[in-house]
């Protein structure tokens, strides 16, 4: 594996240590609390974390396995709400995003310089692996801004 491509594996690992960071010290109440009903708490962001890690596990093996598939598309909101992560302890969600992720990470670090130019289609759009890759990274950073509202929206009440 060449340094180019070890470099943004380690940032997709290091991903579960930035939610680590940002959830450390809170209490159930903190993580639990919703700023609205139809808004996520802190729990379900890190659930949702969950779903989409084994989303992106699908479709990253799907492009590199398939020749051009469809991506598997999911209701993100529906999953949420169905998956009652208030109920379950933050350290099972961690536990489940953090297996996920070294198991993809490992994925990625056995491909090919062709297969991260490999493409799926979300709809009509061709994305590839690489583009999935980044994709998820940034993912993650919006929900840790969204767990950062989160705290600020509580500390306001």
């Amino acid at each position: 594996m060449s340094e180019i491509t070890l470099r943004p594996v380690n940032e997709y690992r290091a991903t579960y240590v930035c939610i680590q960071e940002k959830i450390e010290g809170l209490t159930d109440l903190q993580l639990e609390w919703k700023p609205a009903p139809a808004k996520w708490s802190i729990k379900e962001v890190v659930a949702h974390l969950v779903d989409s890690s084994m989303v992106h596990a699908i479709r990253i093996r799907k492009i590199v396995a398939e020749n051009t598939p469809q991506f598997l598309l999911y209701d993100q909101d529906a999953w949420v709400a169905s998956s009652r992560s208030n109920a379950t302890s933050m350290e099972e969600i961690l536990s489940a995003f953090h297996a996920l992720l070294l198991y993809n990470a490992l994925f990625y670090e056995r491909l090919s310089e062709e297969d991260w130019s490999k493409k799926g289609l979300n709809g009509d759009k061709e994305v590839s692996i690489a583009d999935l890759f980044q994709g998820f990274i940034n993912h993650v950073n919006i929900h840790l801004a969204q767990i950062d509202r989160n705290k600020a929206g509580l500390a306001e009440q």
